[in-house]
């Protein structure tokens, strides 16, 4: 399992990287939309955690281009965020998220979302 985290806030990406361990074969990391972009480019991955508020681009515009790539048309897409706004979430459903996971993130949240798109440890 390939997993991505492209997440600019050190502790939130030290936090999921520890949980998200026992799932992935490789765990790669991006600290801006455009590193995620790149990684995605250069590696087949298996689901994407992406945090909404990056430097250079929301997490939102990251997920339609990657939605717009066929082979990540139906990879599972979960957004990062510490936010809850409606225009937040609609916006992440809009860009085809699948799930959000709020930060910080719970080991038990997570847990429930990789069993939801079948990952097992």
């Amino acid at each position: 399992m390939n997993i991505l985290i492209a997440d600019d806030d050190f502790i939130s990406t030290e936090v999921l990287k520890a949980m998200l361990t026992q799932y992935a074969e490789n765990l790669y990391h991006a600290e801006n939309g455009e590193q995620a972009l790149q990684v995605a480019q250069h590696n087949a991955i298996d689901i994407f955690f992406i945090d909404y508020e990056m430097p250079d681009m929301n997490g939102d515009e990251v997920a339609r281009r990657l939605r717009a790539e066929s082979r990540y048309a139906e990879t599972p897409i979960i957004a990062i965020t510490s936010h809850q706004s409606a225009t937040e979430m609609e916006a992440c459903r809009e860009a085809g998220m699948d799930a959000t996971l709020h930060k910080p993130a719970s080991p038990d949240a997570l847990a429930e979302l990789m069993s939801q798109y079948q990952v097992s440890r």
